[in-house]
């Protein structure tokens, strides 16, 4: 949940996920509990990957709570390829994680986590409410200038 005054703007939609713009400055993730192949959850990534850019934010919300577990090699695939290609490109510095209900799927978060710890900022909620303060509390960082 974001605050009364945030709005969200869909970026982009499908029926694994919607891609949107919360006006607290970050890009937020509200996956479905539909089945992906890794070629789908990379599609969706780089869906990401361009809205933090479109939008000049370092800052993403991914909403796990319904969301399928992760197979290990997009969960390799996420540490050592896009993570550090969406850090280079979009400056992407803070990650708000609400825990899915599976504990698979909490697994498969945590180990993303536990590859790129110290990399970047990122922490795991149980609320929406919790993710959202937390987020608009850190600092930006250094927005990419538009091009």
């Amino acid at each position: 949940m974001t605050s009364a005054a945030d709005t969200l703007n869909v970026y982009f939609h499908n029926s694994l996920c919607t891609i949107l713009y919360c006006s607290g400055g970050y890009v937020r993730l509200d996956w479905t509990d539909a089945d992906a192949t890794a070629a789908d959850l990379g599609g969706i990534y780089e869906h990401t990957l361009a809205a933090l850019k479109r939008h000049r934010t370092t800052k993403l919300l991914t909403n796990h709570t319904l969301r399928q577990p992760m197979a290990p090699e997009v969960q390799q695939w996420l540490a050592h390829e896009w993570i550090p290609r969406a850090i280079r490109e979009a400056g992407y510095s803070q990650c708000a994680i609400l825990e899915s209900q599976k504990e698979a799927g909490r697994a498969a978060a945590h180990a993303v986590g536990d590859a790129v710890f110290g990399f970047f900022s990122f922490k795991y909620f149980n609320t929406s409410a919790e993710a959202h303060a937390w987020l608009v509390s850190q600092d930006s960082g250094t927005l990419i200038p538009k091009h």
